[in-house]
């Protein structure tokens, strides 16, 4: 909640079409949360620019998986957000269904393959969910590689959090300690795949260490073209 809530707060702010896949239980979580912080849920469900939908419906309508349908609807959302007069489509998508009692592990990197190649250049915004305990670390890694960003939330007992970017075959991890009022924000750039540390530094907010980080990738990528 401390990210879809947010996530979905801002797409709302920003005047975009906020398709929500989520768990009843979620639902419930994240319309209280959005209350809290003053957004009019009712105005925004009521124009439509705040849907919840469950797995079922989105992931599921003919009781199996398959991809290619689902990335024509969402591509068919997208189109129609715009026609509706909003600024963009914006969605945030519980992936649990797919080892909830189903085997549709497999399915997914070919449905995550295919949003990464179809939504670029388009004005939407996506949000995959994945619990890291449900899934085996090679179908992880699999889906993680085929990310830009990911954001991971370790469990109550761990004070920090992460969030990673990848680019020019590097990835860039960035951490910060969640209960500390102005934490220092550390980063680590290493080689995709490898591990190598490539270099890493402090910066006081999250965007300065993004902007330092992707400083760091632009020098090293432009050092081994030169090469």
């Amino acid at each position: 909640m401390e990210v879809l809530s947010p996530f979905i707060a801002e797409g709302l702010r920003k005047g975009e079409r906020c398709f929500c896949v989520q768990r009843p239980e979620i639902f419930q979580r994240l319309e209280y949360d959005l209350r809290f912080i003053g957004v009019d849920v009712d105005s925004a469900r009521k124009i439509g620019a705040l849907e919840f939908h469950s797995a079922d419906d989105v992931y599921l309508p003919s009781g199996r998986f398959e991809p290619s349908v689902v990335i024509d609807m969402l591509l068919r959302s997208i189109e129609g957000s715009l026609k509706r007069g909003f600024s963009g489509f914006r969605s945030a998508g519980d992936l649990s269904w797919a080892v909830d009692g189903r085997d549709e592990c497999s399915q997914l990197l070919g449905y995550e393959a295919l949003v990464e190649e179809c939504f670029p250049g388009k004005p939407a915004t996506g949000m995959c969910q994945y619990p890291i305990e449900s899934f085996s670390p090679e179908i992880l890694k699999s889906i993680l590689s085929l990310h830009r960003q990911r954001i991971v939330e370790p469990g109550n007992a761990c004070s920090h959090a992460s969030l990673s970017i990848s680019a020019n075959h590097c990835i860039t991890e960035i951490i910060a300690d969640k209960f500390i009022v102005n934490p220092k924000y550390y980063y680590v750039v290493e080689q995709w795949g490898r591990g190598d540390v490539l270099g890493w530094g402090t910066a006081p907010d999250f965007n300065a260490a993004s902007l330092q980080a992707e400083n760091l990738v632009r020098q090293l990528s432009t050092r081994t073209y030169a090469n």
